[in-house]
């Protein structure tokens, strides 16, 4: 299954836009040979539902991904 498959038919344009977005974000970095982690997909997630703004989503990232690196 292809991830976030569940909003492909969802009823708001906006939260279909969103999870392909982030679908082909993710998929550009696995081409690079990276794998992204399960915080960045659930981020992801509350994102595209429009839990949080993108730029929230941005935040919590950075935040943990330098938190990563200590």
């Amino acid at each position: 299954m292809a991830l976030f498959e569940e909003y492909k038919n969802h009823p708001d344009s906006f939260v279909r836009e969103r999870a392909n977005n982030w679908a082909i974000a993710i998929g550009l970095q696995c081409v690079d040979g990276l794998s992204v982690s399960d915080f960045l997909i659930q981020v992801a997630r509350q994102e595209i539902e429009g839990k949080i703004t993108i730029d929230d989503a941005l935040a919590l990232i950075d935040e943990y991904y330098a938190h990563k690196a200590i």
